[in-house]
């Protein structure tokens, strides 16, 4: 008997799903050129695979991921939708209950 087909393999790429993988790629090689590395691909050699890396760089690195996860989240309206998230950037009091009633109140 055959499998069934996964439907998704045959599916196109969501606009959404293009963009995050522009993202990630813009941010894979901006963390290159940050650690001054010739690249993020594993080439199964100690040599070229282990580097030694300033913690500034690290720190720099983490805080720019963090920033950068921040801001798409903001962008998106991530918590409860662009209005509260918003309101939050402007530095004011958004709500805190959940507008879906299916979910818990804090």
């Amino acid at each position: 008997m055959n499998a069934p087909q996964n439907s998704k393999k045959n599916a196109r790429p969501s606009l959404d799903g293009i963009s995050k993988q522009k993202s990630l790629e813009a941010e894979m090689e901006w963390a290159k050129v940050e650690l001054l590395l010739e690249t993020l691909d594993t080439r199964k050699s100690d040599s070229l695979d282990f580097h030694e890396i300033p913690v500034w760089s690290i720190r720099d690195l983490v805080r720019h991921a963090f920033e950068t996860g921040y801001h798409e989240g903001l962008h998106t309206g991530y918590r409860q939708g662009r209005s509260d998230a918003a309101r939050e950037a402007a530095g004011e009091e958004a709500p805190t209950s959940p507008r879906n009633p299916e979910l818990p109140a804090p």
